[in-house]
């Protein structure tokens, strides 16, 4: 994207936020493609903040200084209360516990790891989530080939996870992870990194891939 900086936009947020929140803020990163170094040009800047307490007041100036960055559009991601992200399920803090990159603070300061039966769960539930995804969008959707996309865009947080439990190594990008893969998943995984030519494939190859998919997940349930 033309004169945009990701260092440059993080560092500026970041002190907007020092300077709105003072002593109230304990942690801002950011995780998804920009931390994996995966970004494009319509990648979202995936931005995390926690905070002592979070309300509607808390969440209409945090709104404000992202109104009034450059790029406001990109931004999304996590806002929590300490209580609330120390309290939240261990299942799902996998990806976040080891992918967000501090700018400011240390999450380690506030969680803990997930234990490896906690992200063996979330394995569980987010392939059942997927099998179902699969087996409803191909009997209800008319766009199949869009949201197959999306699907196979699950895949590589399910294959993250499922090699750190195996190895107890956390492989940051999909092209890493797929050099340590081999067989089905590492099939998978590869339809996940070229997914965008999904939508140019004939009916015969979307079903094969739908195929592939709902029995992959049917093996790992």
């Amino acid at each position: 994207m033309e004169n945009f900086n990701i260092e440059i936009w993080l560092d500026e947020i970041k002190t907007k936020l020092q300077i709105e929140f003072k002593e109230q803020l304990l942690f801002i990163g950011f995780q998804g493609s920009y931390a994996r170094g995966e970004a494009a040009d319509k990648s979202d800047i995936d931005l995390v903040v926690i905070l002592h307490h979070v309300n509607l007041d808390t969440l209409k100036r945090y709104k404000n200084i992202i109104k009034n960055m450059p790029f406001a559009d990109k931004c999304c991601g996590f806002v929590s209360g300490v209580n609330e992200i120390k309290n939240w399920s261990k299942s799902d803090l996998f990806q976040f516990y080891y992918e967000t990159k501090p700018l400011y603070g240390n999450i380690k300061n506030i969680i803990s790891a997930p234990q490896k039966d906690d992200i063996k769960l979330s394995i569980k539930m987010s392939v059942e989530k997927l099998y179902h995804s699969a087996c409803h969008t191909f009997l209800y959707e008319n766009r199949t080939a869009e949201a197959l996309e999306c699907l196979y865009k699950m895949t590589f947080f399910i294959l993250q996870a499922k090699y750190f439990t195996d190895t107890s190594k956390y492989i940051c990008t999909k092209k890493q992870l797929s050099d340590c893969l081999k067989g089905r998943d590492k099939k998978i995984l590869e339809i996940c990194i070229n997914r965008d030519k999904i939508q140019s494939f004939d009916n015969n190859r979307i079903e094969e891939l739908f195929e592939l998919l709902i029995c992959w997940c049917s093996q790992m349930i």
